[in-house]
């Protein structure tokens, strides 16, 4: 188990992180959604408490205790008072090492699943990043999502879900943060007792989650959705992983390019063409390889321009690179906003927790000044060289397809997915 304290006294609050290594990267192909399932029933009555009886506790002690999911990790998060962190953590540890995995809330759960389904199929900008996830190039196991399908949701047995929680909750594949008002002992015990009644099998094997840059053709697909006034759009591909010198280089290459308000996709989509209201671009971040992205949204009218804008624009900074005064003005924004990243003892914890969960020193993150310091333009120019490929990109739009198209676009309904 990785335990990680950041304390202070400042005020009489505990924050938590309770992760078990794997999320939805680890789901059985056709299952996908099984170990988001999987954390949320244990959430749902473990030991001698049912959901009621652990939602009625927390209320009464002012606590807060929440199930996340990922494709990289599932656990437990919250916050309570000091003095009341004894008792959350005796809560939390039932739900690791007692869980219930009630019939009936397993059931209920599958619906409410698809509820929420439902409710990301009202969200434009989710629905573009959630096929445009299924679809970059990337690793297969990050083409699953963590909250599944109508298909695997069919799929998902009980059993398989008790056994997928029991593998990924031992010692040995948890990372636990304690941030706040407690200090190194108590936390050490605390961490102890969160483990004390788990299996000690050793923890299960990770997924492959490595690629390689993007080598494909050119792909777009019209998510088609009816009486859209608006097309949302997701373009790129598979990009470095995080924790690597590539990416590092690439840190200002975003902030340079979709980064800011003043960055190109901006300066050129919504101030010089009013084609969108914000464009922006990220690395994503992850154990595994993950992407580089451009989204925004635009009018109907304006969009496959400003997607073929957007386009020509990544050929552009694949061709040309950023300038040096372009790397000296990103270096000093990210340094200068770096502070608020680490302002209190609840985000440094958690970026440590992110860290260890992608196999990183736990410190790895909080070394960013340094490490963006040290980027250097030829650096940055290998590194786009290396990983920008125009001629591999994957463009998603949510529209109306019989009113949008994109070239040689494939078109799917969008409840498909």
């Amino acid at each position: 188990m990785k335990r990680i304290l950041e304390l202070s006294d400042d005020i009489p609050l505990v924050w938590y992180q309770i992760l078990a290594r794997g999320g939805a990267a680890a789901d059985p192909p056709g299952r996908e959604g099984t170990l988001r399932h999987a954390a949320l029933l244990a959430r749902r009555g473990a030991g001698d408490r049912s959901r009621a009886d652990i939602d009625r506790a927390l209320d009464e002690l002012g606590a807060t205790l929440e199930v996340v999911a990922g494709r990289d990790s599932i656990g437990l998060r919250g916050v309570c008072l000091s003095r009341h962190v004894d008792d959350v953590v005796s809560i939390a540890a039932d739900i690791l090492a007692r869980p219930a995995m009630d019939p009936d809330e397993h059931r209920k759960l599958l619906v409410e699943t698809r509820g929420v389904l439902d409710e990301l199929r009202d969200d434009d900008a989710a629905l573009a990043q959630r096929y445009f996830a299924r679809d970059f190039g990337g690793p297969a196991a990050y083409a699953r999502t963590a909250i599944g399908t109508e298909d695997s949701l069919d799929a998902i047995d009980l059993d398989d879900v008790r056994a997928a929680y029991r593998r990924a909750v031992v010692p040995d594949n948890l990372v636990v943060a304690f941030a706040g008002d407690v200090d190194e002992v108590r936390a050490c015990a605390l961490a102890d007792r969160l483990a004390a009644d788990l299996p000690t099998d050793p923890p299960p094997a990770l997924p492959d989650v490595a690629a390689e840059p993007a080598a494909g053709p050119t792909r777009a697909l019209v998510v088609d959705k009816p009486d859209r006034a608006q097309v949302q759009c997701a373009i790129g591909h598979v990009g470095p992983r995080y924790g690597t010198p590539e990416f590092d280089a690439l840190i200002p290459v975003e902030t340079v390019f979709g980064g800011t308000f003043t960055s190109r996709l901006m300066q050129e989509l919504r101030v010089r063409r009013g084609w969108t209201y914000g464009a922006g671009c990220q690395l994503g971040r992850a154990r595994g390889n993950l992407w580089f992205r451009v989204a925004f949204a635009s009018a109907e009218a304006v969009a496959a321009d400003a997607v073929a804008r957007a386009i020509d624009m990544i050929g552009e900074l694949a061709r040309d690179g950023i300038t040096d005064d372009e790397l000296a003005f990103a270096k000093g924004h990210l340094r200068g906003a770096w502070p608020f990243s680490i302002a209190t003892p609840r985000a440094r914890a958690h970026l440590r927790a992110e860290c260890a969960v992608y196999g990183l020193d736990d410190d790895y993150a909080l070394r960013f000044p340094d490490r963006i310091a040290a980027v250097t333009a030829a650096a940055a120019r290998d590194a786009i060289a290396a990983w920008l490929r125009p001629a591999s990109l994957l463009t998603v739009a949510v529209a109306t397809a019989d009113r949008f198209a994109l070239p040689g676009a494939a078109v799917e309904p969008f409840t498909s997915y």
